[in-house]
């Protein structure tokens, strides 16, 4: 490696850390147009270009990463952040697992492998990692934020605000921490107040999913069709997986007894009427996240603030 090209990557780091993609990759280009052998610029690339969602570009560059540094921590944390995005979550534990074991003082490497037990449904073992994670470094708004999440998802709506709070002290204009704070002041009812921070967190990197994806909850939240799907979502994240089949699966019991019910007692009209009530739940709880992921997927192909 020149010596020119540390301090490129360095401020690289810094750039995606805080949210400017674009600059981030304007510095690796640079690096890469020197050495095109640098591993860690492929693999930060590779970082930025999934930002980005260009998904086989960022493929690519990892691919690089991983061919000229396999043993490197970076090359297996950016295989496993494209499993991820990929959906690929056997492959991305197996990497989160070689970063973790390759760079154990990482709070990095515990939140990624966090993020794939909170993906396959183990929230059991989530904690403990983010709680280590917090350990390698107490003051990292990316861990507080992650951890704000966490209890948000549970429901401690007080321990999520503290973390997500936390957060934005040690960095107040953290994408993770703006978009954690948001989440936690739309659960508590403060839409005005998730809006801003959504709008906050865009400013930054308009194309940030995290960021996009509060400001299409907020959306949903305030929308007449939608508010009712984006509550019971939210429920049923705090249920859990478990939980939510075994209510699922007592409603439809309680919906056959009293359909049977009332037709032994005579009121088909009634019994018919309660059918067209499930029938009416089931499509809703269908169409809320189809529409929900539309426009998702809207706001990332087009962002426009002005007229949020």
């Amino acid at each position: 490696m020149s010596r020119d090209v540390g301090p490129l990557i360095d401020n690289a780091q810094h750039l995606l850390s805080i949210g400017h993609v674009d600059g981030a990759i304007d510095r690796l280009r640079i690096v890469l147009g020197e050495d095109p052998d640098v591993a860690e610029a492929h693999a930060l690339l590779a970082l930025c270009l999934l930002n980005k969602r260009r998904l086989h570009a960022a493929t690519l560059e990892a691919e690089s990463a991983l061919t000229l540094a396999p043993e490197a921590p970076l090359s297996h944390c950016v295989a496993a952040e494209l499993a991820l995005a990929n959906r690929d979550f056997r492959k991305a534990e197996q990497h989160a697992q070689s970063f973790l074991e390759l760079a154990p003082e990482s709070a990095y490497a515990y939140r990624l492998l966090a993020g794939c037990y909170a993906l396959t449904g183990r929230d059991a073992q989530r904690l403990p990692l983010l709680q280590q994670a917090l350990s390698k470094d107490p003051n990292d708004p990316e861990s507080l934020a992650k951890l704000a999440e966490h209890y948000g998802d549970a429901g401690d709506l007080g321990q999520a605000w503290h973390y997500a709070n936390l957060a934005l002290q040690a960095s107040p204009e953290n994408q993770s921490a703006l978009t954690a704070m948001g989440h936690v002041l739309l659960l508590k009812g403060e839409v005005a107040n998730a809006r801003e921070h959504a709008v906050l967190a865009l400013q930054a990197d308009p194309t940030h999913p995290p960021a996009l994806q509060l400001l299409v909850s907020i959306k949903a939240r305030t929308n007449p069709l939608l508010g009712t799907w984006w509550h019971y979502a939210v429920w049923s994240n705090r249920m859990g997986t478990t939980r939510s089949i075994v209510v699922l699966i007592v409603a439809f019991v309680l919906y056959r007894i009293s359909v049977l019910a009332a037709r032994d007692l005579g009121h088909e009209t009634l019994a018919t009427s309660i059918n067209l009530v499930w029938l009416a739940l089931v499509v809703y709880s269908f169409i809320g996240p189809t529409i929900f992921q539309r426009a998702l997927r809207k706001e990332l192909a087009n962002v426009s603030l002005k007229d949020f």
